[in-house]
């Protein structure tokens, strides 16, 4: 699997491993940054982000609000903006699967 973050253009602008989902936050800003920079319009999007394989299986289809991907240890960076993280355990509250 690829660790490329990649602009709905197909441009890679950025990467993630998957082990930390403080460093995608950090990656996220980053890239953010440069696109306003250059004033771009090309944009990241949440489903494309690297290790979506990591994500538990109710929330590959998630909708709730954007997920934009789950490290390892079950941390999660959400939000419209990237800028914040939850533990998948909060997410999984908010998914219309019935979790027992």
């Amino acid at each position: 699997m690829s660790n490329e973050i990649k602009t709905s253009q197909g441009r890679v602008v950025g990467s993630w491993n998957g082990e930390s989902a403080q460093d995608l936050l950090k990656e996220l800003g980053r890239i953010r940054q440069m696109l306003s920079a250059e004033k771009s319009t090309d944009k990241i999007m949440p489903r494309e982000m690297p290790h979506r394989d990591q994500l538990p299986a109710d929330l590959v289809n998630f909708n709730a609000y954007p997920l934009w991907g789950c490290d390892k240890k079950g941390s999660c960076v959400v939000g419209a903006g990237a800028n914040r993280i939850e533990p998948v355990q909060k997410v999984l509250s908010f998914s219309l699967v019935e979790h027992h």
